[in-house]
């Protein structure tokens, strides 16, 4: 659930093949639009610590390399 005001933010990396994702076409296929895109500077976030999404490496970390951090709010909040 997303409040009115409410913000969704996605940290994704840029480079190949994760930029064939098109991050920002997917939300707007749920109706979220996005209100701003920033580097992601991982020092900027103490305590943040990325997880691998499937596998037998699933617990461990990998570099976060070139990201960005998609900042997106509903379309009906806008």
């Amino acid at each position: 659930m997303l409040s009115k005001k409410g913000e969704v933010h996605v940290i994704h990396k840029r480079a190949y093949p994760f930029s064939a994702w098109n991050i920002v076409d997917l939300a707007m296929k749920f109706d979220l639009s996005l209100i701003k895109e920033e580097a992601f500077v991982l020092g900027m976030y103490p305590g943040y610590l990325n997880k691998r999404g499937e596998g037998y490496l699933c617990d461990s970390s990998f570099p976060v390399g070139l990201s960005s951090t998609y900042m997106f709010a509903s379309c009906w909040s806008i």
